[in-house]
């Protein structure tokens, strides 16, 4: 006899919202009988105990949002507005019967599949292309590391089997590791961060790539040391939906003013094949189910700040993982395909797409994969390559928490959202195959080079140069561009092939203020513009106000 696995969402009750809070709380806690409806054909999971799921509710778009999705949905997380999620088993031969039962249960919500879930594990037989120190080089991080965009301050929870830290310290990986903030999926499993080595430590290396002094959460969900039915290291997206809510927990918890509210989180996993579902159109189907909890618990975790990284899969022709099933065209299913993550498809470090690379549509958003990332390189040494778009995904996921060095996550700046930063990503990104976005590639490869220019900009430091000059008016506040060494450089460039004159380039760069300034800033302003500035005896004899500063010369 084979059982399905089902995921039961429960209306509130004082019970259900007790003990899952006791269990929250680190105390025993159980499923009380009496406060679940009995059935004939569905048998509980009595170890999985409720598990809140915020209520999602809409609301009024902010004015000027330009990239959140969710900007005009609101989450509701008090005990009595969230559902409770129970699992349990049904045997195939009673499905039609279960139906029939839980459509009578008035305190049954929903049902839906409890798919199991899988780590994207690397391609064997081919050899690796490069190593670390190549995607290095590729992502420009020494350059990232000049400026500071090196993940410091950002927490980035791995969602995988388990990490292992000595592993990655005695292979030169020293990031920070937050045990308190961490989370297993079962008691008897070893303390996060001492996880014997596997799949999870060699993402936690993939990571460090770019972001090296980012702070580790380690979240071992996926059961290395206790086989799932596919006899593959796996969990259940019950499972996932409690792991995602412990980071729900740590994302709104208080955080001390001034400190980093960021949160990145890498998951190289997700479903194989649709085999393990119900069909689409089902109302508990997972892989095009917006409405499934673990879809839904996602959006919540995105809706609170986090930048949610997936990996597309390893189902593309023409080298697709066994446990696909053959099938090999619109395989980035579920959460791998949800409109609130990026998606990352797998390039090697020739920028050639890998032949297990899923590809697009993706089944909740058709425009999946989001982007490339870098894979089947030498690295971690956990395998021969650091592989799959499971190793894509830890670099892109580092990237984005070098990213979030800069520009850190705040709740008041929408061009902080996750959304934002996705979009930040692929308008950098360097285009791979067809021209524009394509369902291979996505659109490109990640460009840690151009991410550097956007974000860094080098500064030139006029006031200190020409010290009167900020008595008479503040240029960097007044003309940023012209404190920009990449943009003067640009607009000099430009103008000159276009044959324009000095005036001309400056004119056109200030647009109507230009028709604003005095004779003496005119004169400044081309002979900066030209290169020339302005000589010693330019200068005004005078000692400069000292007035703390001139705008962004600091």
């Amino acid at each position: 006899m084979t059982e399905r696995r089902i995921i039961l969402e429960m209306a509130y009750n004082e019970s259900l919202a007790e003990a899952s809070a006791a269990f929250a709380a680190g105390e025993s806690a159980a499923l009380e009988a009496a406060a679940l409806p009995s059935f004939d054909t569905f048998s509980y999971d009595d170890t999985y105990v409720s598990e809140p799921l915020p209520n999602i509710q809409a609301g009024t778009h902010p004015e000027n949002e330009l990239f959140d999705p969710m900007a005009n949905l609101a989450v509701d997380d008090s005990p009595a507005a969230s559902t409770y999620l129970v699992r349990g088993t049904v045997a195939d031969e009673d499905m039609a019967a279960f139906e029939t039962e839980v459509n009578r249960k008035r305190s049954v919500v929903g049902y839906y599949s409890d798919v199991e879930i899988a780590n994207f594990a690397v391609c064997p037989g081919s050899p690796a292309v490069g190593n670390d120190q190549t995607v290095e080089q590729l992502l420009c991080v020494p350059r990232m590391r000049q400026c500071d965009m090196d993940g410091e301050g950002v927490l980035v929870a791995i969602v995988d089997t388990g990490i292992n830290l000595a592993y990655l310290n005695a292979h030169g990986k020293t990031p920070n590791f937050d045990a308190a903030r961490s989370w297993k999926w079962d008691g008897a499993a070893p303390a996060p961060g001492s996880i014997p080595v596997d799949h999870g430590t060699m993402v936690a290396y993939d990571v460090c790539i770019a972001a090296p002094k980012c702070t580790i959460l380690d979240i071992a969900l996926l059961h290395g040391f206790f086989p799932t039915p596919s006899g593959f290291a796996g969990a259940f997206l019950s499972d996932a939906v409690r792991a995602y809510r412990h980071l729900l927990d740590v994302m709104n918890a208080p955080r001390r003013p001034g400190e980093n509210r960021s949160l990145v989180v890498n998951n190289s996993w997700g479903m194989f094949t649709t085999d393990w579902d119900f069909p689409v159109g089902h109302p508990g189907n997972y892989s095009d189910n917006p409405n499934h909890p673990f879809n839904r618990i996602v959006a919540t975790l995105e809706r609170a700040g986090a930048d949610i990284i997936f990996a597309a899969g390893n189902c593309g022709a023409p080298c697709p993982d066994g446990r696909c099933n053959g099938v090999t065209t619109q395989t980035i299913y579920g959460a791998n395909s949800s409109p609130h993550v990026m998606s990352v498809a797998g390039v090697d470090t020739t920028k050639t797409r890998v032949g297990y690379s899923s590809t697009g549509p993706g089944h909740l958003e058709a425009r999946k994969p989001d982007i490339s990332g870098y894979t089947h390189f030498r690295g971690s040494g956990v395998y021969a390559a650091d592989g799959g778009t499971s190793a894509a995904a830890p670099v892109v996921s580092g990237v984005v928490a070098a990213i979030r060095s800069k520009r850190p996550y705040d709740s008041a700046d929408s061009t902080t959202s996750p959304a934002a930063i996705r979009h930040l990503v692929a308008s950098t990104a360097e285009d791979l195959g067809p021209t524009g976005y394509d369902f291979q590639h996505g659109y490109g490869v990640i460009n840690g080079c151009a991410l550097v220019d956007r974000l860094c900009r080098p500064v030139i430091d006029i006031c200190s140069r020409y010290p009167w000059l900020c008595r008479y008016f503040d240029i960097c506040r007044r003309y940023p561009q012209l404190c920009d060494s990449i943009w003067l450089r640009r607009t000099i460039g430009a103008s000159a092939a276009a044959g324009e004159t000095a005036s001309m380039a400056l004119s056109e760069a200030l647009g109507s203020d230009a028709a604003s300034l005095s004779a003496e800033e005119i004169a400044f302003l081309m002979g900066f513009v030209t290169a020339q500035g302005a000589t010693a005896a330019d200068e005004d004899p005078k000692p400069a106000k000292d007035d703390g500063g001139c705008g962004c010369c600091g």
